[in-house]
């Protein structure tokens, strides 16, 4: 691939990714990263990169550990909420009980 071929293609998937992670779309994010990896594999063992290709790459680079730490964000964003809602959970089992010992009352 030239290199200006393969620049602006760093380039897309950068752009795509930095519109997934600042719009939060996780599922955008997950076909960002997938578009990545394939672009990667396709590119794997070659040692003819030109300076630009290198310095995009590092760029995306950065944008997608970025985009990953987002992710593990947001996944204990998730998990605290889930625990909150067990903690509710027990809350609601706690009234059936009294109710059920107070007989409706």
């Amino acid at each position: 691939m030239q290199p200006a071929v393969e620049i602006r293609r760093v380039r897309e998937l950068h752009a795509q990714l930095d519109l997934a992670l600042r719009s939060q779309d996780w599922d955008a994010v997950s076909r960002a990263d997938l578009a990545i990896r394939q672009y990667l594999q396709a590119q794997a063992g070659r040692n003819d990169l030109a300076t630009d290709v290198t310095e995009a790459r590092r760029w995306l680079k950065a944008l997608h550990d970025r985009a990953m730490q987002a992710c593990a964000d947001e996944c204990e964003r998730l998990r605290r909420l889930m625990l909150n809602h067990l903690e509710y959970a027990e809350g609601r089992s706690a009234y059936m009980q009294v109710e059920a010992y107070l007989g409706g009352q």
